[in-house]
């Protein structure tokens, strides 16, 4: 189309295509047309909107979404939205006609008009200024047509309707939009819309308030990059950081600043920027609104953020008097303590000045010449600068520590500045004393509770105690006197003679093994064991219990040699006490299993007479092996394969509670022992193999029920291990590999009289597929599998719901089977193992083959027939045997050995009857076993039907092109077709279709 002169005069079917064609060539004819299209409006108003309608017809009709279909549709919208002064009656009163045409055809059952005209509605609304002017019944029925829309079976149709939606949003008496139908919808679909698009659309569409704020928090870990970006960019431009609590924002920055996508993390930036510019650029405000005390990670998180993008300038900050004579060296009688937020800041930005100095100095070394001068002046400078900001001696840095740390409320901040005591030289005698005095004198302190810092006892987090300890061992002149430090710290809080200073005791110990790098001396292994363990072992408290086995887990693990008392007291806690003590304990047992092995582990295991009446059921579950108690804690926690919904109910999601998943971790961590448990096995699995068990495959099936039984919402420790578990093992050498293969025919029968079936199947086609060429142990699987199906056609199949369940069961099998890939004989390069692979994959053939011809689930004969086809195209016929050399073992038996399927047309035809009888022999024991579900030796068999025999691909292909030839001679040749000219039957287009609809 080219641009044409319109004149005034031009009749209206023509000016309205012209101006559309035009429309389409550039945008920069938009505003021209549609000032000539608003004059044809006002000229003619009565004759204008059915020519207008008629005329885009095309745009409705064409789905695809190319540059000139776009380009007609913001035509379009620009016009609708064009209100020249004088025309705005005109422009108002056209509007209400157009936007009620086009809600006339969102019940088309075309999806291209549905489409376009929520797409021409959304556009048209949005385009309108804030003077323009809608009736109420059209707002109405607008409103109840995109709520509808919104809900369509297209998610382009449900994107633009959420679009369409956005400015009808009505806040209410409260205006917080909570008794809006729209913004509950938009709610409600957030949480359920599979679509990214959509989630999108309706993202941007939301109204921001109170009660939406959490929905777009909430969708800051979306699974689609895009919708966590469209999260991040709505906080930043709609919602004021004054509006988001603490907690949100806390959890918005960690998600953020940690996001894999640099799209996300882009977005998160510039929503940190916004948020340090609402305080007028004062970091030190801006970190009191994140709370640093309870939100540290994410404060310092977001501080190294600002240094890294240069909205805080380490350097210029250490050279800046004012601030440090505010900070670090202060006079604390005139000026006070340091605040929390004050202290955090020093700590990362020294912290930031140390790092880069050590990895400037370490890149200088290796540097030469002038490029090494540069790097030598760069450190010179940041030491420089931190020597301006630190106090002038190491002793006066060490008062302002315990300034802090004796007074109350000002751990938190002496927390923060005890490392930056490794920025001084530690090798002055007297800072080291003063140094170990601090932390013995520290560590000695009866637990308290304090708002600003409690001790590990009385429910902190134990974080000042790890770095008293971590600068203890810092300044110690050896192992032994370090350890010395810390067990008579210890022996000090055990005399208090409370649970409490019991508690911290043990916590102080467990500390010392964690970051002790040697194994301790046996003396002092000794009294830990006599002093500390024992008697807390036997303590009236959980928590003391609870520590006490984390101590032995650690002492055990750090002492590198089994102690047979320890693992009689693991054992005992494992099968009889408190859930923290029972996880605390089976962590234990894991981790020793990981360095020793379960058989050297069970050696020391206290055996039972199980016969016993006097034996109680704690003493025999403290005698099973390691393996089996492992397993005991996995079925407390319910059955496997209990399939569990994928989400909760809307009105089970509190979006209130940020960390409500990470609340359920820890509760999950410290009270379910099959979880602890799982994680154990898991473990053992990766780190030892199949010989670490005397049924790896066993406990890999089970391990298979746990992950679909596990519900994400209550137990995401688990269902998050797992979820990595089985990829990891999937990718594992070829000895951990192989129990995939081991597992999938218990893990089928497990799941068979469960619905869900088909998720195990394809879970398990996953996995046994993942890694390149054949699987491991794939033959073997093959023909357990083919047996399986053999041995369920030879029974009836039952009735009612067992028999919807036997018909899944039966499907699945044969699918798994078809998709596995298996090692063809002809590769194998080893005779005796080659010879031993045939008959295999020959048994495995002749299995399907039966199972094909016996089975009443087309599905699965189909699939069976596929497999059977592909099984007898890996097996070899017999090549000519080689020359025997003298002195060389003959290998012509070995040869013959191999079977030889013949190239005949049916699969049925070509099997061997010896091979057949043995196959058929197996799977009748097997189907009156009680192995095989919905099989038994009290079900009928099944009737052997006389079906046709299994033909091969060729000769389906053969046999389907003689058919049509022979129907070819039969119809057109012998009797010809009578001379009738055909009538062509009358259709309407769409468009006419349309014409007549409006």
């Amino acid at each position: 189309a080219t641009s044409h002169t319109m004149a005034p005069t031009m009749p209206l079917d023509k000016t309205i295509p012209r101006a559309l064609n035009d429309a389409q060539i550039s945008l920069a004819t938009h505003k021209k047309c549609a000032k000539m299209l608003a004059s044809a409006r006002h000229d003619d108003p009565e004759t204008f909107l059915p020519v207008f309608c008629n005329a885009i017809l095309p745009v409705l009709l064409e789905y695809k979404r190319d540059l000139c279909t776009e380009r007609v549709v913001r035509f379009i919208v620009t016009f609708c939205a064009w209100r020249e002064e004088g025309m705005e009656e005109d422009a108002d009163e056209f509007n209400e006609a157009f936007l009620g045409f086009l809600l006339n055809l969102h019940t088309a059952k075309d999806k291209a008009i549905r489409f376009r005209a929520c797409q021409i509605i959304a556009g048209v609304l949005n385009g309108l200024g804030p003077d323009a002017e809608v009736s109420d019944e059209l707002y109405e029925r607008m409103t109840d047509v995109m709520l509808e829309r919104i809900r369509d079976k297209m998610p382009p149709v449900r994107a633009q309707a959420a679009r369409a939606l956005s400015r009808l949003q009505d806040g209410g008496e409260s205006d917080d939009f909570s008794q809006d139908d729209i913004t509950q919808a938009f709610v409600e679909l957030l949480g359920s819309e599979k679509n990214k698009e959509v989630r999108k659309a309706i993202l941007g569409s939301l109204a921001i308030s109170d009660f939406t704020i959490p929905c777009v928090v909430e969708r800051t870990r979306d699974v689609a990059e895009d919708v966590r970006r469209i999260a991040f960019l709505a906080l930043t431009s709609k919602v004021p950081v004054e509006s988001v609590s603490i907690a949100h924002r806390a959890l918005v920055l960690r998600r953020g600043l940690s996001d894999r996508a640099p799209m996300v993390r882009s977005a998160s930036v510039e929503m940190l920027k916004r948020w340090l510019d609402a305080f007028q650029g004062d970091v030190i405000k801006f970190l009191t609104a994140l709370a640093v005390e309870f939100n540290e990670n994410e404060a310092e998180l977001a501080l190294r953020e600002l240094i890294a993008i240069g909205r805080v300038k380490p350097m210029e900050v250490c050279k800046d008097e004012d601030m440090v004579r505010k900070g670090l060296k202060r006079d604390t009688e005139a000026d006070g303590l340091m605040s929390a937020e004050e202290a955090l800041y020093w700590r990362v930005v020294m912290q930031h000045l140390a790092d880069a100095s050590n990895a400037m100095g370490s890149n200088s070394a290796q540097s030469v010449g002038q490029a090494r001068e540069i790097a030598a002046a760069e450190v010179g400078e940041m030491i420089e600068a931190m020597e301006c900001a630190l106090p002038p001696t190491a002793m006066d840095l060490l008062a302002l520590v315990q300034s802090h740390a004796t007074t109350s409320g000002g751990k938190f901040a002496a927390r923060q500045l005890l490392p930056l005591l490794k920025c001084v030289d530690l090798n002055d005698g007297a800072i080291r004393r003063g140094a170990m005095h601090l932390v013995a004198e520290q560590l000695r302190v009866a637990p308290s509770v304090d708002a600003r810092g409690s001790s590990y006892a009385c429910g902190g987090d134990g974080e000042w105690e790890r770095a008293l300890i971590e600068i203890a061992r810092l300044v110690a002149n050896g192992s032994t006197e370090f350890a010395g430090i810390i067990l008579d710290a210890a022996d000090s809080l055990q005399m208090l003679n409370t649970a409490e200073s019991l508690t911290q005791a043990l916590f102080i110990a467990g500390t010392l093994l964690e970051q002790t790098q040697k194994r301790l001396p046996s003396i002092a292994a000794e009294a830990v064991m006599d002093s500390l363990i024992k008697p807390a072992v036997t303590h009236a408290t959980t928590a003391v219990r609870r520590e006490s086995m984390r101590v032995l887990g650690l002492l055990v693990a750090s002492q590198g040699v089994i102690n047979p008392e320890a693992v009689v007291i693991l054992r005992t806690a494992l099968s009889a006490d408190a859930a923290p003590v029972r996880c605390m304990a089976a962590r234990a047992l894991g981790d020793a299993a990981l360095l020793h092995g379960l058989a050297a582990l069970d050696q020391h295991r206290v055996l039972v007479n199980s016969e016993d009446e006097d034996v109680s059921e704690s003493d025999f579950n403290a005698s099973l092996p390691l393996e089996t108690a492992f397993m005991k804690c996995l079925d407390e926690e319910g059955k496997p394969f209990a399939f569990k919904a994928d989400a909760y109910d809307l009105e089970d999601v509190n979006v209130e509670d940020v960390d409500a998943t990470k609340a359920a971790a820890a509760v999950e961590a410290e009270e379910s022992v099959g979880t602890v448990a799982a994680e154990s096995l898991c473990k053992i699995i990766l780190r030892r193999g199949e010989g670490a068990f005397e049924a790896a495959a066993s406990v890999v099936a089970r391990l298979l029920g746990s992950y679909f039984a596990a519900d994400a919402q209550r137990r995401p420790r688990l269902a998050q291990c797992l979820a990595v578990f089985f990829p990891a093992l999937a990718s594992a050498p070829e000895d951990r590999r192989r129990l995939l293969a081991d597992c999938a025919l218990p893990a089928l029968r497990a799941a068979a009289k469960v619905k869900g079936l088909s998720r195990v199947a394809a879970l398990l086609v996953q996995l046994l597929t993942a890694g390149e060429g054949a699987t491991t142990n794939g033959a073997e699987l093959a023909l357990a599998l083919a047996n399986e199906s053999l041995a369920l056609s030879t029974k009836q199949t039952p009735t009612g719901a067992q028999g919807t369940l036997a018909k899944a069961y039966i499907n699945g099998v044969a699918r798994v089977l078809s998709l596995i890939p298996v090692k063809s004989a002809k590769d194998e390069l080893n005779v005796a193992e080659k010879v031993e692979l045939n008959d295999v994959l020959t048994k495995a053939w002749h299995a399907a083959v039966l199972a094909a011809e016996r089975t009443n689930e087309k599905a699965a004969a189909k699939d069976l027939a596929c497999v059977a086809e592909r099984l007898r195209s890996h097996c070899v016929a017999t090549p000519k045997p080689p020359a025997a050399v003298e002195g060389e073992p003959d290998e012509t038996a070995a040869y013959a050995a191999l079977d030889v399927p013949m190239d005949d047309d049916d699969l049925s035809t070509q099997l061997n009857d010896d091979v057949r009888e043995a196959v058929m022999e197996y799977a009748r024991e097997l189907a009156n076993s009680n192995e095989v579900p919905f099989t038994g030796s009290k079900v009928k068999d099944a009737k052997v039907k006389t079906a046709p025999a299994v033909p091969t691909r060729e000769s389906r292909s053969r046999a389907s092109k003689t058919k049509a030839s022979e129907k070819l001679v039969d119809d057109d040749l012998r009797k010809p077709l009578p001379k009738v000219t055909p009538t062509r039957e009358s259709t309407r287009s769409r468009r006419g279709a349309l014409r007549e609809t409006n």
